[in-house]
């Protein structure tokens, strides 16, 4: 090769790095822009973001309900085609099948949902009537309590004035003079509750097509990675999507079960115990139970507070009660159904709820954990892989009183020992060392030998 070939590829490569370069730095500042975009115009595109959802509130509303009836259909549907042996059209009779299992479990679990309705929703409005019925009566045995104490009343007295003074400052100033504002809200609010309604009709529909083409959508999901990315990154990207599936799917199906177990025996305890309100207070817990780490809390303030405006001695054995309960279903029935979806310790779990509960509110409560548990799962396997290309263990054990890794990858502690393991190691490759020592010059004899004879040959 001349030198002006080798010139002219010297000059090549660098055209080609200052093309690279110049790519990199453009899209730094593409991205350094677009940052800037969202940060400084964050009501507006969020409120966009807000509109968008709100008009897809029926497809979210469907892919939520199939995600969460997905298992069922696919467990009946394998059941089911034991049944059916040698079809004529596989491929037609596979369609009318998936079909026919999701159109059954859907209205299956609206059936059961109605049910439910029908049997708790008479007692909570009979629940909720005696409470007000017998409203009057709590406020004289509260009137009766703080007039027996002298010290209380005056307090009261102070505060009720106080209180007196800033409520009606607030209906001036406030109500009165935003009470047009007030009506449309509550107008509003009936819109709202009626065009949920709708959407979770709409929903239930599009959940029934969403199930039946399932596999469809995995397929071209499938396809499109494997087009966009190369075959070792699709399947990290695959292997990833069914550890999430697994982590989301767990958490939130487990989570409702274990709900309504807690709420079915809190409705049996407290039928036993003749306590007031028991539907009442039976949903509170079962639906706040929901709610990771906070929820038992949640509903058993409420709870116990209602049953104390009865009568004291029955709210005590109630919050006892719960508190059984709710230490039966953290230790037994919550690890029996929901193992270690999550991977989370318990630090994490209170993270995960305070953080995104702050961003998205009682949505971010329910699903901030499996949401943080995912995160969790994708940063631990990029770690665990960069500390495998280095060579250096995974457990997070060895880095608990470690003080540094060697070059050699040895792993000495803060207190300057080695571990028990890595001693063995080092005497075994002392022993090994001593035994080449001792035979080098038996080695090297032989080796003389074995060369002298093929020489001769």
């Amino acid at each position: 090769m001349n030198t002006g070939d080798s010139e002219k590829q010297h000059n090549k490569y660098i055209f080609k790095q200052t093309l690279v370069q110049a790519s990199a730095f453009l899209v730094v500042i593409l991205c350094a822009i677009l940052f800037f975009f969202v940060i400084f115009s964050y009501n507006t595109w969020t409120g966009k973001l807000a509109y968008v959802v709100s008009g897809l509130k029926s497809i979210i509303i469907g892919v939520a309900i199939a995600y969460l009836l997905n298992p069922i259909v696919n467990g009946m549907e394998k059941q089911l085609r034991r049944l059916i042996k040698n079809p004529k059209n596989e491929a037609r009779t596979n369609a009318l099948l998936r079909g026919f299992c999701a159109i059954t479990v859907v209205l299956g679990t609206v059936l059961v949902a109605c049910v439910l309705l029908y049997t708790i929703l008479p007692q909570i409005v009979i629940s909720i009537s005696s409470l007000i019925r017998n409203f009057p009566h709590y406020v004289d045995e509260v009137t009766d309590l703080i007039q027996s104490n002298r010290q209380l009343q005056a307090f009261l007295d102070n505060v009720l004035t106080n209180a007196t003074e800033d409520i009606s400052n607030w209906l001036n100033v406030n109500v009165l003079q935003n009470i047009q504002s007030y009506v449309a809200m509550a107008a509003s609010g009936v819109m709202n509750v009626i065009m949920t309604l709708a959407n979770v009709l709409v929903g239930l529909i599009i959940s029934v097509y969403v199930l039946c083409s399932t596999q469809t959508f995995v397929g071209q999901g499938k396809k499109i990675l494997y087009a966009i990315f190369s075959r070792k990154q699709a399947k990290a990207i695959l292997d990833t999507l069914r550890k999430s599936n697994e982590i989301f799917g767990g958490f939130i199906s487990g989570k409702i079960i274990d709900s309504l177990i807690v709420g079915v025996l809190c409705f049996i305890g407290l039928t036993l115990l003749h306590m007031p309100y028991i539907a009442l207070v039976s949903v509170i817990v079962g639906v706040t139970n929901v709610i990771p780490f906070f929820g038992p809390y949640i509903g058993m303030i409420p709870s116990t507070i209602l049953i104390m405006l009865v009568d004291f001695k029955k709210g005590v054995i109630v919050l006892i009660f719960i508190v059984i309960l709710q230490q039966l279903d953290g230790n037994v029935i919550g690890p029996k159904i929901l193992g270690k979806s999550t991977g989370l310790s318990a630090f994490w779990v209170v993270f995960s709820v305070m953080f995104f509960g702050k961003i998205w509110g009682i949505i971010g409560m329910l699903i901030g954990v499996p949401v943080f548990g995912v995160i969790y799962y994708i940063f631990e396997t990029f770690v665990n892989y960069r500390l495998q290309q280095r060579q250096l263990p995974v457990d997070t054990d060895q880095y608990k009183n470690l003080d540094y890794f060697t070059e050699e990858g040895e792993r000495v502690t803060t207190d300057g020992k080695k571990t028990p393991r890595e001693l063995r190691k080092e005497e075994q490759k002392e022993l090994r060392r001593q035994w080449m020592e001792e035979n080098q010059e038996n080695f090297e004899h032989w080796l003389q030998k074995h060369k002298k004879k093929e020489d001769e040959e």
